[in-house]
């Protein structure tokens, strides 16, 4: 685990972290930000812009602690910018507090800046006489930027240590000849990293952030408030205290410039530092010294304590600076810098390089693609994912640091698939709970209507039976002879109608088996021809070769077929009447679509809805029962299908039966529904 980690559990994919990392250094997988430890620089951005405190600091006080424990002098080295971060306690009580957990001495990293001051002033005046730019060396988020993603610059960095560094050799130096342990405190996670430098390691043992001494204190029940004040060991400091502010080297190191010198730059933050880091790699800026850190001046650091203002809390430093620098004469100064007047402050860099290579266009190409980025068009560049733009999300693709569902419009797009297939399987699932108790409303009225028709079925045929006996013993002249045909007629009919129900009960039973399509056809030819020429209408079919052969019950189905041919035919009454039956494979669905039409006299709107229901006809009295549509619908959806219909009056019907060609049930060939 390096200086900065993820918590998995609690990153939310904001992705605010890759936007605000400047050092391309956290990995998103399967959702979930992870910062890739050789590539972060610790500069502390990603923890600042986490509102889900999904980042995990390393934690030294439990070294620290170890430290405190043992027989050794340990020292703590304060850095500048504590009097704001402890806004509301006396700097002295802050001291004195840190001073009680043991710690033998504590000294102000301030002096280290007065230190380093003099190296600053020398350095700057030979880079004027040699034309060169110089880049202060203070921030260590910076340092480790340069090392590992601007090699052009890296020459570039002032060959000095950090205040931090500076104090920590000094103590040294003073204690040459003794073991000792150096704690650094400050608001910097940077330092952390800044330690582990190989030019400098050993140097300092520990860091810790203020958020850590705090921490410390309650666990050791230290209420600074209630303490005395205190003062640093070691020598003072003046200027150096204003180290943390907006050019507080150059005022510690007497460097001054006015509005329009532009050999001296100072700038904070980290966007306005890469944009001059990278115009100075560039060569399309001249300036000569450039101070910068990628914090709003220390003071800014990610682990400050307070919610303070930057303007704030430069006050706060301004009015601790003036007071310091009353304290300390220059005598004092001289004296302090005589002591370690032969303090080694100068550092080396390493020759790292994190940059990754360029992707071909091609491979760019195709993460475009796997975003639903297709054109320039498509590339609305909206920085959701953390990048600036979709090609810099497609490179990071590439190179397997992002994925292509950190995109949001790639997010909404899927999303409005899955809501779509949620609906469509919805609407399945619907289709499919109405077919199931329509089908077992079907068996349930089937077992109803083949018991009535048993029935019936004895009495009526008595009625039948005497009823032609009596016509044959009447004379013609009878005036009875009527009646009894009435009574035949009727009879007859109700025959029909039990008939009929007998037909519908057995739609409760289907047995499937395979079926050729163009037999089915032609079955229905042959049963249908000879009455559409009776009645003096064409009739027309067409199958389509491609349907394969259809695991269905083929008898109900030519039932079914049959009812709405006989239907057309009955709906035409006038000339050039035409009945045609179609039938063609719907390949999307694996589905055939029957077509049955007429242009006979059409349906009146208000039957429409009513087509289907049992014993509803438009037939005049005799002429029909009612259960030929009903026994249709039934066939279609014990068959799992759709029937439907559209009817224009004067124009004709046609109805569409869609029924899936199934395959073959290798155990069951009848199946009772209900």
């Amino acid at each position: 685990m390096g200086i900065v980690s993820c918590i998995p559990e609690r990153c939310k994919r904001c992705y605010a972290c890759v936007r605000e990392c400047p050092a391309t250094a956290i990995k998103v997988e399967n959702g979930q930000a992870f910062v890739i430890e050789d590539r972060c620089i610790a500069c502390g951005n990603c923890v600042k812009v986490c509102a889900q405190n999904a980042k995990h600091i390393q934690d030294d006080t439990g070294n620290v602690r170890a430290m405190l424990d043992s027989k050794r002098r340990t020292i703590a080295c304060i850095a500048p910018s504590f009097p704001a971060a402890f806004h509301t306690v006396a700097p002295g009580k802050v001291i004195a507090a840190v001073r009680a957990l043991g710690f033998d001495e504590v000294w102000s990293v301030a002096f280290g800046a007065e230190l380093i001051s003099r190296d600053y002033r020398a350095l700057f005046r030979q880079a004027l006489k040699d034309g060169r730019s110089i880049i202060s060396s203070p921030c260590p988020a910076v340092v480790a930027y340069i090392e590992k993603y601007v090699k052009e610059l890296r020459d570039s960095l002032a060959p000095i240590v950090s205040p931090m560094i500076a104090t920590a050799r000094a103590v040294r130096h003073r204690y040459k000849d003794e073991e000792l342990d150096i704690v650094f405190i400050g608001p910097c996670i940077a330092k952390k990293n800044e330690i582990l430098d190989p030019f400098v390691a050993g140097t300092v043992n520990s860091v810790l952030t203020y958020k850590e001494l705090v921490t410390m204190f309650d666990e050791a029940g230290i209420d600074p408030d209630r303490l005395d004040e205190s003062d640093f060991d070691g020598p003072r400091s003046g200027f150096g205290w204003s180290f943390p502010l907006s050019s507080g080297l150059l005022k510690t190191a007497g460097v001054t410039g006015d509005l329009l010198d532009t050999s001296i730059l100072t700038t904070e933050g980290k966007d306005r530092v890469l944009d001059v880091l990278e115009e100075l790699a560039e060569g399309s800026t001249k300036t000569q010294f450039l101070d910068v850190l990628f914090c709003e001046g220390c003071i800014s650091g990610p682990k400050m304590l307070n919610d303070l203002g930057v303007h704030t809390r430069k006050a706060i430093l301004a009015n601790w600076v003036k007071e310091q620098a009353a304290r300390v004469g220059p005598e004092d100064l001289e004296a302090w810098h005589k002591e370690f007047e032969d303090l080694d402050l100068t550092r080396e860099f390493s020759q790292q390089d994190m940059t990754l290579p360029e992707p071909s266009e091609e491979e760019i190409a195709e993460a475009l693609k796997s975003m639903h980025k297709y054109g320039v068009e498509d590339q609305l560049n909206c920085g959701a994912c953390g990048y600036p733009t979709c090609r810099d999300k497609a490179i990071a693709v590439c190179h397997g640091l992002a994925e292509a569902s950190m995109c949001l419009p790639y997010l909404v797009e899927e999303l409005e698939a899955t809501c779509s297939q949620l609906q469509q399987s919805h609407r399945e699932l619907a289709d499919a709970q109405e077919r199931l108790v329509h089908t077992e409303r079907l068996a349930s009225m089937g077992q109803l209507s083949a018991g009535v028709a048993h029935e019936i079925n004895n009495p009526l045929g008595t009625v039948l039976l005497y009823s032609h006996m009596l016509l044959k013993r009447v004379k013609e002249e009878d005036e009875n002879q009527k009646d009894l045909e009435m009574i035949v007629s009727e009879a007859a009919r109700c025959k029909n109608i039990v008939r009929g129900l007998l037909d519908f009960a057995r739609q409760s039973r289907v047995s499937k088996a395979p079926a050729r399509l163009q037999d089915l056809i032609d079955g229905i030819m042959a049963i249908m021809k000879p009455r559409a020429e009776t009645a003096g209408v064409k009739l027309a079919a067409e199958a389509d070769p491609a349907v394969p052969t259809m695991m269905i019950d083929a008898d109900q189905v030519k039932q079914m077929l049959v009812n709405l041919v006989r239907n057309g035919i009955e709906a035409i009454s006038h000339d050039h009447g035409e009945v045609t039956l179609t039938a063609k494979l719907r390949e999307k669905d694996d589905t055939v679509e029957f077509r049955v039409s007429d242009n006979g006299s059409g349906i009146p709107p208000e039957n429409i809805q009513r087509l289907f229901t049992p014993f509803f006809t438009t037939k005049e009295m005799g002429k029909g029962t009612g259960l030929g549509l009903a026994i249709a619908y039934g066939i279609v959806k014990m068959h799992m299908g759709d029937i439907g219909v559209e009817s224009e009056p004067g124009k004709g019907t046609t109805f569409t039966i869609s029924l899936p060609v199934g395959k073959a049930e290798p155990a069951e060939a009848v199946g009772t529904v209900g």
